[in-house]
This record gives structure tokens, C-alpha cells and sequence, in this order.
């Protein structure tokens, strides 16, 4: 199993220096044969060239992210994955270089003195090509750790072991079944989170969900009332086994413990979010399962053209998402086999799934089920497509008028050459931009140690005012590409509904 924890935010420059210093021990590397680094010349002095970076990013944008200066992740692998220190360490490079789009530099060390082989990546927030920071979103991590697995099974890493029950959908519809109480428990701790301002206010909530809680012991503990619970079940037990693990250095883990939830009240009483009273939320509570209900269990056959790759752990599928092309990876909790023997897939409309961008994965972003539904069925044909929601509202219809008006297109022939030139120019754009990247890092590279040559400085900043209108031309293009696929599915919709009907209106043949 390949684990990505939680990145550590490097905020002080003293912070930076010691953590390069620690990645990059001589006895923890092989004698530091087991480190590289991406557009630095001295990895001991690798924080200092980062400085520079970040020197040269206030001159050319005039600003820099003072809060956080780099990011520290860590990659583990087992022994039992079989791979060489040398294996791991290559993985440890081509995960970086997807995550950030080779766009920052970095430093990496590989660590053998542990029981198990692990990577330590430190990488500079500012980008040595755009200067812009790296931002780290809500949904970054899922990304990270969906990049390390692809990459690492690219190389023969083993991920983790899935439990019996999860084999398949059915046997975890019937897991479920048969274990009801953990499942709704998490639920309704989970809606009392974001509903309550203190411990007491979280206590009287939770009796109104039918939950009773404890707080008087080491862990807390919590009782399904209207559920046979032969007895309390500990705070502790109600996260992954992986958190169980670390749970003792890293008590934040533990969501549903005393101290959690009393950090999490005070955060919702800083953010003064809007509650729901106790009179209030088992009838909301009752409200949001109905709705999950009828969003969930969407089920749709795969054609063998769908499948990338079928690991252990789940499936990989090809999805494309607008004009990028990539991969997002299924679950076999989620997934059977129907009686032609294809494989079957259930998700639900609000389950989120990591998409991988096969051309520039540092691109890849989070899907929501209906998303992957639509796209799957409408290239598929195995169930009914949705309305696409993108052609729902009047100023989307102007829009895609106003896109077809201004390039003369009066009919499907020519709405087809817009395609096809839509994606040959911004193709050119990317190209241009990839080569002009290379040139800016070039430069960088050559001027952050000279940076009182104002000509070569003015030399960049120019190649940056040239990057910066490649790049809004890029963005025009791919804006009117994403229009354009509205419109194409749009009518791919209207075109299925028109045969529907005409075969409803065909008289049925006689026996």
C-alpha cells in the first residue's frame, strides 16, 4: 500500500533550511545517493535557491505568498511491494513533476533506515516559469494520492488489500446490510458537526438523532438508540484502520472525539454558520438520507472500450470530461458483473471521484457522480442520458449563439470543422506554451543568482508579458471549447429524445 499523508505547509525560512537539511541526511539517503532535485545546482543549498526563486517572483509579479514558501510530502512504500530504493525514488519524481505540472522546483530524498522505504518531496510553492504560488484546494490531497497510485502501479507497486466484502458490490451491499449501525452513526455524527456550537449543544442535538453520547471516559463513546447495539462503540473505532495507526501522534485523526468536536464548534461559531435547532434536525436529518436515497445506486453497464486498466483495488476508466481526455478509478465495492459477464458500475449522483488528466495531469480536478454518469451513458448508449444542465439557462443559449453566429455556422457539417478546429488551435497554443515554459525556466534558472542584470531581468519579464497573452489566448479557446461540447451534447441529447419518440409513434408489427 502506498500511503500519501497530509502535506506539512513550510511557513519561515529557518523551517525550510531545516527541513532540507533532514531530508537529505547522508545516513537516511545512502550517502545522499538517493536525493535529486528539479532546476536546483545544490541540493544542500536547496532552500536558498527557493529563496532566490521567490526573490525574483516580487520583481517580475510583485507579489509572493508569504504564509506558506513550500510544501512537504511524504510518499511510503512497503517491502512487500518489491521495489528497489532506485524504483521508488523515480516514482517519487514523475508523481512531483505530475502533481505541479514541472512548474516548481523541488527537492527529493529517498529514506532507506526505516522499516519501510518512503520519499520525502519538499517543493517550492512559487512556479519558476508563471511565478504564480501553488495553490492547495479543498480537494488537492484526494488528487495527490490518486497520481501516487497510478504511478506507483505503473511501476509494479502493490496498493492496499481490499477486505472480503468489498470485492464487489454485492457483497458490500450486503456487508452493509448485515452492519448497519458504524455506517449510520458516522452519518448522523457527521450532520451533528456541522449543526452544533458546543458540547452541550452537540449532546441535546444527538439525543433528538436517537444517539447517545459520552463523554466521561478516555474516548468517547456513542450508542444508536433505535438500533440493536449490544454495546457503546468507541470514537476511535469510527475512522479508517489507517488513521487508527496514527492516531497517537495524530490525535486531529480522531474526528469524533471530545476534543475534535468541541474544535470543530468553536470553528462553526467563528464562521457564525447558520444551525438547525434541536427541534429542527431530526426532520432535516430525515430530509438529506431521502435525498442521498434517491441520488444513490445509479447503475450503468461498461462497454470493454471504457476499461483502462483493472488493479486489485478497482477499476481505472477512460472519462472525458469537456475536450481533456483522462482517467478516474472505481471502487469494487462499486462495481459487478451482469449475467453477459461486462462489468456493472453503482455510484451515486454526490460521490466525488479524482479526475486524471492524461495530458497534463497536474490539470486534474474532482468529478461529481452525476458527471461520470452522463458522460459514461452518452458514449455508451446503456441507459437514458441526462439533460445537460449547461443548456438550461438563457444566457448559456445566447452565448452558444453568439460562439456559432460569429464563426458562420449554419449547419452540422460545418458545427463539426468548428470542432475540429477548435482543438487543432488549441493544441498549437499548447505546444507554444510548453516550449515558452522551458525558455522561462532556462532563464530563471540563469538570473536568480545575477538577478542586479536588469537587462537579462527585462528579457524575462518580457518572455512573461508574452507568456501571459499566450495564455489568454489558451483560455479563450478552451472556454469556447467547452461551449462548444455543451452544445454538441445538447444536441446529442435532443437527438436521442426525437428517435425515442418517433419509435414510440411507430405502429407496433402484428404477431
Amino acid at each position: 500500500m502506498v500511503v500519501v499523508p497530509k502535506p506539512k505547509q513550510i511557513k519561515s525560512e529557518k523551517a525550510l533550511k531545516s527541513a532540507v537539511k533532514y531530508i537529505l541526511n547522508p545516513q537516511k539517503t545512502d550517502e545522499q545517493v538517493l536525493t535529486s532535485g528539479f532546476h536546483i545546482n545544490n541540493l544542500n543549498f536547496g532552500d536558498v535557491e527557493m529563496g532566490y526563486t521567490r526573490m525574483l517572483a516580487r520583481k517580475m509579479v510583485g507579489r509572493q505568498n508569504k504564509q506558506v514558501l513550500a510544501q512537504h510530502l511524504v510518499q511510503s512504500f512497503r517491502y512487500e511491494d518489491g521495489l528497489s530504493a532506485e524504483e521508488i525514488h523515480q516514482i517519487g519524481r514523475e508523481w512531483i513533476e505530475q502533481l505541479t505540472g514541472g512548474k516548481h522546483e523541488y527537492i527529493i530524498a529517498t529514506h532507506i533506515d526505516k522499516g519501510h522505504i518512503h520519499n520525502h518531496i519538499i517543493f517550492n510553492t512559487t512556479s519558476n516559469v508563471d511565478f504564480k504560488n501553488f495553490r492547495w484546494k479543498k480537494d488537492t490531497l484526494k488528487i495527490a494520492r490518486e497520481l501516487s497510485d497510478k504511478v506507483s502501479l505503473k511501476h509494479g507497486a502493490i496498493l492496499e488489500n481490499t477486505s472480503p466484502y468489498q470485492k464487489s458490490y454485492h457483497s458490500y451491499q450486503k456487508y452493509l446490510a448485515e452492519n448497519p449501525i458504524r455506517p449510520e452513526l458516522k452519518s448522523r455524527l457527521n450532520f451533528l458537526l456541522k449543526h452544533s456550537l458546543s458540547l452541550d449543544d452537540f449532546k441535546i442535538k444527538a439525543a433528538a438523532l436517537n444517539v447517545t453520547v459520552d463523554f466521561s471516559g478516555k474516548y468517547t463513546t456513542y450508542r444508536l438508540n433505535d438500533y440493536e447495539q449490544k454495546r457503546p462503540i468507541r470514537d476511535s473505532s469510527l475512522i479508517s484502520k489507517k488513521d487508527q495507526s496514527s492516531m497517537k501522534t495524530n490525535p486531529e485523526k480522531r474526528i469524533f472525539s471530545k476534543e475534535m468536536i468541541e474544535k470543530k464548534c468553536i470553528q462553526n461559531q467563528d464562521m457564525k454558520k447558520k444551525t438547525l435547532s434541536s427541534s429542527e434536525i431530526l426532520a432535516e436529518y430525515q430530509k438529506q438520507q431521502s435525498w442521498y436515497k434517491e441520488n444513490s445506486n445509479i447503475k450503468l453497464v461498461l462497454e470493454d472500450w471504457q476499461v483502462d486498466q483493472e488493479v486489485d483495488s478497482g477499476i481505472y476508466i477512460f472519462v472525458q470530461a469537456g475536450h481533456r481526455e483522462g482517467s478516474i478509478k472505481i471502487p469494487h465495492s462499486a462495481i459487478d458483473r451482469n449475467e453477459d459477464g461486462k462489468l456493472e458500475i453503482h455510484i451515486s449522483s454526490y460521490s466525488k471521484f479524482a479526475f486524471m488528466d492524461a495530458k497534463n495531469p497536474s490539470e486534474s480536478y474532482v468529478l461529481w457522480g452525476h458527471q461520470v454518469i452522463s458522460q459514461l451513458s452518452r458514449e455508451n448508449d446503456n441507459v437514458p442520458i441526462y439533460n445537460n444542465k449547461a443548456m438550461n439557462n438563457v444566457h448559456n443559449l445566447f452565448d452558444a449563439m453568439n460562439l456559432l453566429a460569429k464563426h458562420g455556422v449554419t449547419g452540422r457539417e460545418s458545427f463539426e470543422h468548428l470542432g475540429e478546429d477548435f482543438v487543432s488551435e488549441m493544441r498549437e497554443i499548447e505546444a507554444s506554451l510548453d516550449k515558452l515554459d522551458k525558455l522561462i525556466q532556462d532563464k530563471t534558472d540563469s538570473i536568480k543568482f545575477n538577478q542586479h542584470d536588469n537587462v537579462q531581468v527585462q528579457q524575462l519579464k518580457n518572455l512573461q508579458e508574452e507568456r501571459k497573452d499566450l495564455q489568454k489566448s489558451y483560455n479563450k479557446i478552451t472556454a469556447d471549447l467547452e461551449l462548444y461540447d455543451n452544445i454538441q451534447n445538447f444536441n446529442q441529447v435532443k437527438d436521442k429524445q426525437r428517435k425515442q419518440e418517433e419509435r414510440k409513434e411507430q405502429p407496433h408489427a402484428k404477431l
